[in-house]
């Protein structure tokens, strides 16, 4: 991205793209996320901050804001119905996540599409491959017995820009940005 200039002069927001689900959608995660830290310990995620992260882009100026919206515009993936219905843990078992067991192709030309219009605006992105999951509990004292879980279904027709904002209870999340999916979207 641009020099915002001097550093630290600018205001920043820690932001990322992500799919965020609908209530009836975050409660079913949630509802999951509470039976695997039953299992397994750990700090349980609060069901208002469930997403699937797409893009983590941390620390950005709030000048480049207009960027990252006009690399948004630049997708047109379909929408998707995600299928979650695997579980399992990373970092020496200690983030549980929920994940499905075949992501639909639009899920991943959505991930490429965006990535693609973000480094095209010199955007830096980690290079590693796009792996979608949410993250359902931290610190947990071991990792699930199976992989197996009840499939929930997400009805992916949007994504978001979204910042987060750090506090005594842990991090909020606030939407900057929403962009539909289809061909037919409005944009």
């Amino acid at each position: 991205m641009p020099d915002a200039g001097a550093a630290g002069a600018a205001p920043h927001l820690r932001v990322f793209f992500a799919l965020w689900p609908d209530a009836p959608t975050a409660s079913c995660l949630h509802r999951e996320a509470r039976q695997l830290q039953g299992a397994c310990g750990g700090r349980l995620m609060r069901q208002d901050t469930i997403h699937l992260t797409l893009a983590f882009l941390g620390d950005t100026p709030v000048s480049h804001l207009p960027i990252l919206a006009e690399a948004a515009a630049q997708v047109h993936a379909p929408p998707c119905m995600l299928v979650l219905d695997r579980c399992g843990s990373w970092h020496g078992n200690r983030v549980l996540w929920l994940g499905p067991s075949s992501p639909p192709e639009p899920l991943g030309l959505l991930a490429g599409q965006l990535g693609s219009a973000l480094r095209e605006r010199g955007v830096a992105l980690e290079r590693r491959p796009f792996a979608p999951h949410v993250t359902v509990v931290r610190n947990a004292l071991h990792a699930p017995t199976t992989e197996q879980v009840a499939a929930i279904t997400w009805d992916v027709s949007a994504f978001v820009l979204v910042a987060s904002e750090r506090g005594l209870d842990g991090a909020r999340y606030r939407e900057l940005g929403r962009w539909p999916l289809g061909e037919d979207a409005a944009r």
